[in-house]
């Protein structure tokens, strides 16, 4: 997964979204966070290393991180070494505003269910896993003319939810900030 430093807050959210719904298995290297790179390491290697080996590459993007060029060089060598790279647009970057070559790659808006459910969806599809089953976004309520959401239902849509309500929060709270 490649962020910038400053937004390893989203990195960390849509990492524990993966990990939720697709199982712990997957093992993602986060480029920029502390506890993949230790002092003393050779940084620049590491990732290489990482870079050489990955399946995929999630490239978390924003209006500030695709204006910086280690994370472009991050996308482009893995692109170059035919990994996939899947570029999740957040934090104000929509697909429409994906600068190239970016938008020639099928993109995903994590703020979304639809969006997050398809990033996972996706993620399962190029590592040969199976696929999350979609949830039902609307929970069912009881009544009349039938029961309310099961909780298999419940289960499976709260990933989602509290993904997209972290993001929520962490972006009204750093606009406040501001």
């Amino acid at each position: 997964m490649s962020f910038i430093h400053e937004e390893e807050w989203a990195a960390t959210f849509v990492n524990h979204f993966i990990s939720e719904v697709l199982g712990p298995g997957i093992d993602v290297f986060r480029s920029s966070s502390d506890s993949a790179i230790y002092a003393g390491d050779d940084w620049m290697m590491r990732i290489f290393e990482e870079l050489k080996t990955a399946k995929l590459l999630v490239s978390m993007l924003s209006p500030a991180s695709v204006q910086r060029p280690w994370i472009n060089f991050e996308a482009g060598a893995a692109w170059m070494g035919n990994t996939k790279v899947i570029p999740v647009c957040f934090d104000g970057l929509t697909i429409e505003t994906l600068p190239k070559p970016y938008s020639s790659l099928q993109a995903v808006e994590i703020n979304t269910n639809d969006g997050a459910h398809y990033l996972a969806s996706s993620i399962a599809h190029h590592l040969s896993i199976a696929s999350p089953p979609k949830p039902r976004f609307t929970p069912r309520i009881g009544g009349a003319l039938g029961g309310g959401e099961t909780p298999e239902e419940k289960a499976q849509r709260m990933p989602y939810e509290r993904l997209n309500t972290l993001l929520k929060l962490d972006s009204k709270i750093r606009a406040s900030k501001e």
